[in-house]
């Protein structure tokens, strides 16, 4: 396991829990090494598969690099993970869950939400309404008091990187409904942000903001919010928030998405397969499907000498 450079002591922390669970020996080991020693990794033989979790450009490179060498690869990679509301949707209900989906982790997550599409003008507007009330109501700070909802971003770099992603939609043309700057605190915190008005020529259209910002949008009918979740290059999860759960599902058959979670923003586990489609990557991680990308199945026919 080669775990990202900035968190080593998670790496670390990773293997005193396989050690102190009494896994055998070599069983888990760390790889503290370059991105070119990687390479040398995948081209070795006795590599003969290789799994990632990280953006488009890095799941370019070692699925390429996996290619020409014969090797199983499983790349789990970024998403725009829509919500749809739908018109039998408890709106109180919906948007809590939003919030809890989007503001998770500090916004940085594969699977948060990161973009809310309802369906209806009226439900759209007390929706951004509801939103708002509740994004002012997040305390930013201190990951280590109890009270805070959002503490930092995990780096400076990507702390500047929301920032830009911000700037460029707006001056693209989207509006700004609420946060949107930079915590005037030390370290690296961002206002939990809405942005509307986003066209499908805006950059941040096309893009995943990997922090607490929201993308909302407002269309008129239920066939609209599907096109509107599926115009994007990503495809790793959605949400269908509604009433009627068999409707719920018939519209989840419709995103082309991975993984399709209805009325809940969480519900990974162990057990159920994780990955997605498009530029999300392929492959499964998890579950048994998960183990099966690294299976080879194996034929034995036997024939009776007559």
């Amino acid at each position: 396991m080669k775990h990202a450079p900035n968190v080593p002591q998670c790496a670390l922390a990773f293997a005193r829990l396989f050690e102190e669970a009494g896994v055998p020996a070599g069983a888990y080991t760390n790889l503290f090494c370059s991105v070119e020693q990687v390479g040398g990794l995948i081209d070795d033989f006795r590599v003969r598969g290789v799994a990632l979790t990280g953006s488009d450009r890095a799941g370019i490179s070692v699925g390429e690099r996996a290619g020409r060498n014969l090797k199983k690869v499983i790349l789990e990679l970024g998403s725009s993970d829509p919500a749809l509301i739908l018109p039998g949707a408890p709106l109180d209900y919906a948007a809590e869950q939003v919030v809890m989906g989007r503001t998770f982790n500090s916004g940085q997550g594969c699977v948060n939400i990161k973009r809310v599409i309802v369906v209806g003008k009226d439900r759209g507007e007390q929706m951004l309404v509801n939103l708002k009330e509740r994004f002012a109501a997040i305390k930013v700070g201190d990951p280590t008091d109890e009270a805070t909802n959002i503490g930092p971003v995990v780096s400076e770099r990507a702390l500047e990187t929301l920032v830009k992603q911000i700037d460029a939609a707006t001056a693209a043309g989207a509006q700004v409904v609420f946060g949107g700057k930079r915590v005037d605190r030390p370290g690296f915190f961002l206002e939990p942000t809405i942005l509307t008005n986003i066209t499908p020529d805006n950059p941040l259209f096309n893009q995943e903001a990997f922090g607490p910002v929201l993308s909302f949008y407002i269309v008129n009918s239920e066939e609209e919010a599907i096109k509107l979740a599926n115009a994007t290059k990503f495809g790793l999860g959605s949400y269908v928030f509604d009433a009627d759960i068999k409707h719920a599902q018939e519209v989840a058959a419709q995103i082309d998405t991975g993984m399709v979670y209805i009325n809940t923003c969480f519900m990974d586990a162990p057990e159920t397969p994780f990955g997605g489609v498009k530029n999300s990557g392929f492959g499964r991680e998890l579950s048994e499907l998960g183990i099966g990308e690294f299976l080879n199945h194996k034929l034995i026919k036997v024939s009776e000498i007559a």
